[in-house]
C-alpha cells in the first residue's frame, strides 16, 4: 500500500526498532519525502496493524533511488525486503528508468548481499556517509544495457 502522512509515526516507530533506537530520518523527513508524490513513492507493509516494513523511491528522468528501506527484525528473513525492492525495481522498469540505486552501510553484509542477489553491484564508498561516520556502499542496478562513464 503507498505511504501516506497518516503512515509517518509508524514509519518513525520502525526506524527506532530497526536502528535501536537511532533516528536517520526525522519526522519533517519522512513527512517532506511522503508529500512528493509527482516523483517519489513509500511503500509500507503492515501486518495487522503492525508496520513490519517500507521503502521509499524517487524517480528521475533516467535513474530510480531508493532513499530508505527497513524491515523490522522480526520480520526480517521472509521475503518481506525482496518483495518491497523487486516492487520498485518493477516501478523503475516502468518508468523507463536504466537503473536503479541506494546506499547501503560497509558493515550492513546481510543487506549488501539481498541487493547483490537482486542483481545490484557495488559502484564506489562513500566515506563517513552515516551519522556515526560509518561509511557507505553506492550500489545500483542496471534494467537496460548501458557504457560505463569514465570519472575524470
Amino acid at each position: 500500500m503507498q505511504a501516506t502522512d497518516n503512515n509517518n509515526s509508524d514509519l518513525l516507530d520502525l526506524e527506532r526498532e530497526v536502528y535501536k533506537g537511532e533516528m536517520p530520518w526525522s519526522s519533517f523527513s519522512f513527512k517532506t519525502e511522503l508529500q512528493k508524490t509527482k516523483n517519489s513513492l513509500y511503500v509500507v507493509v503492515y501486518q495487522a496493524s503492525t508496520l513490519v516494513g517500507f521503502i521509499g523511491a524517487r524517480f528521475l528522468t533516467r535513474e530510480a533511488h531508493i532513499t530508505n528501506i527497513a524491515v523490522s527484525p522480526v520480520f526480517q528473513g521472509r521475503g518481506i525486503g525482496t518483495f518491497l525492492l523487486n516492487l520498485m525495481i518493477q516501478k523503475a522498469r516502468d518508468n523507463k528508468c536504466e537503473c536503479i540505486s541506494l546506499e547501503v552501510r560497509i558493515d550492513n553484509d546481510r543487506a549488501k548481499k539481498l541487493y547483490s542477489d537482486l542483481g545490484f553491484e557495488a559502484t564506489f564508498i562513500r566515506k563517513n556517509y552515516y551519522q556515526d561516520d560509518v561509511d557507505a556502499v553506492n550500489m545500483v542496478c542496471w534494467l537496460m544495457p548501458h557504457k560505463l562513464k569514465e570519472r575524470s
